[in-house]
């Protein structure tokens, strides 16, 4: 007798996907109860605002490279739009960066400063797996890491950020709006991510390339996880 092995339809294998990701351990780490919990002292939330914006100001060029290696402009199209988001809109003052050091302004911190520091060794690694997953892996990897493996779970790993954030007297809602702009918009980006990998979730082989990436990403997130909660509540 022959069996063959039936392969989900796109939506269905991407929400799949997203399924199994919402119990991954990048989702449910300790370092975020942590800090949803006010246990991050002041001095320690500006251990975590220096690391994580090493990681964050690059965003852009990760989503540049992998729109560079995408073969088809019709779902690329989706990330361009996300892109020129990441960007402003052209508003050079609205641009994510630029949010992001208008809450290391709020910290009293220097972001030229910040720029030479050091990385723990979990923030260099996630750093140095985005730029390889995105620049030199397979577009579907990459598409996998950026959208089911990040922007689909910002919204749900910014909020603990943002509440512990909201603990901290001397931070207003327009110091953190980094984190808010993100838990909001990044729905409409991870939409976005999925409309174009609609188009490619169709073979065994291109779901598994996905999944893969999501699932590299996810590792390297948990590891930058680990270093932050030694370093911020050790």
């Amino acid at each position: 007798m022959i069996t063959t092995t039936l392969v989900p339809g796109p939506r269905e294998y991407l929400e799949s996907l997203e399924e199994e990701i919402r119990s991954h351990p990048a989702m449910n780490h300790p370092f975020l109860n942590k800090f949803s919990s006010g246990k991050l002292t002041l001095d320690r939330i500006r251990i975590f605002a220096r690391q994580y914006y090493l990681y964050s100001r690059w965003f852009a060029m990760y989503v540049s490279a992998v729109i560079a290696n995408m073969p088809d402009e019709r779902p690329r199209a989706h990330l361009i739009k996300n892109l020129y988001e990441e960007y402003g809109e052209g508003k050079p003052e609205c641009a994510h960066p630029a949010i992001f050091r208008r809450f290391l302004k709020a910290l009293r911190l220097d972001a030229a400063e910040v720029e030479r520091t050091e990385p723990l060794p979990e923030t260099r690694l996630f750093i140095h797996e985005y730029l390889f997953v995105c620049r030199d892996g397979h577009f579907l990897e990459a598409l996998g890491a950026l959208g089911p493996g990040t922007e689909a779970i910002v919204p749900y790993i910014y909020h603990p950020i943002y509440e512990g954030l909201r603990k901290e007297p001397s931070l207003s809602e327009k110091d953190i709006e980094f984190f808010t702009l993100h838990m909001q918009m990044d729905v409409e980006h991870s939409a976005n991510i999925k409309e174009a990998l609609l188009e490619y979730a169709v073979t065994e082989e291109n779901q598994a390339l996905i999944r893969q990436g999501a699932m590299e990403i996810l590792g390297a997130r948990t590891v930058l996880w680990n270093g932050l909660e030694r370093v911020c509540c050790g």
